[in-house]
């Protein structure tokens, strides 16, 4: 069955179940993202906190999922974005991530937010992690159907002499040179010593590291429970458009 074809005879009942797990999912990401925010005193996340466990929030992975297919498909779908939420608070920053397994596939954003609506953010950066995580190698078309989306939000901290003070388990890690920078997310490092040879590898550390940067980030994310059947990826999110272009080849 072509992706277009299952699109058409998604069963309500199978949108429903996969919106429930996600929530489920995202219940427990927000617990420990809370955890680390309240031991820093501070909750500026906390409307970000609760599009996390909302049936918006579950609405914006699919928006995400769906632009990312626009990125191969040679005339964009049209999408009703009326259902998506604006920013629920001060804008954040925005990081979306593609996750394999227990594994980062690519992840691309910013710490501090640097586009007009959420909806433009979402869908600029989901083109953007399929091609521009300087890590690692673009994202091939048959992958799309093996990452989960992660969409987080973050706020910068402190800044930090020594970057062995953050906990990756629950804590962001910012590291920015004059060269760049680049976002170690909760759970995506897992050590700091891991995330500090990553950004060596891509040049944004050298040498002993004198001119480098080390900011803690607090988080909230929102993440697919599993990668979505095909038979749910286009009418999850609905569009205006009947007719679902073909994939380039």
């Amino acid at each position: 069955m072509t992706r277009s074809t299952a699109a058409r005879t998604a069963r309500p009942g199978m949108r429903a179940r996969i919106l429930t797990v996600a929530s489920v999912v995202i219940v427990m990401i927000a617990i420990l993202a809370l955890s680390s925010t309240l031991a820093f005193g501070v909750d500026d996340l906390a409307a970000y906190r609760a599009l996390s466990t909302s049936l918006s929030g579950a609405r914006l992975l699919a928006f995400a999922r769906s632009a990312m297919l626009d990125y191969w498909r040679e005339i964009p779908a049209v999408l009703d974005t009326a259902a998506l939420p604006e920013w629920p608070g001060e804008p954040a920053g925005v990081y979306v991530s593609l996750v394999h397994g227990p594994e980062t596939r690519a992840c691309v954003g910013a710490p501090v937010p640097t586009r007009g609506t959420l909806a433009e953010t979402v869908r600029s950066l989901a083109f953007e992690v399929l091609r521009a995580d300087r890590r690692r190698p673009p994202l091939r078309l048959e992958e799309l159907d093996d990452v989960r989306v992660v969409i987080t939000f973050v706020r910068e901290r402190e800044t930090l002499a020594n970057p062995m003070l953050v906990d990756p388990r629950t804590e962001g890690l910012l590291i920015g040179s004059p060269r760049g920078h680049v976002a170690f997310l909760p759970g995506e490092a897992r050590t700091v010593r891991w995330a500090l040879s990553e950004a060596k590898r891509v040049g944004i550390l050298k040498g002993a590291g004198s001119d480098a940067s080390y900011t803690r980030l607090a988080a909230v994310a929102i993440a697919e429970p599993q990668p979505p059947a095909p038979a749910a990826l286009d009418r999850r999110f609905n569009s205006k458009s009947e007719e679902i272009p073909r994939e380039h080849p």
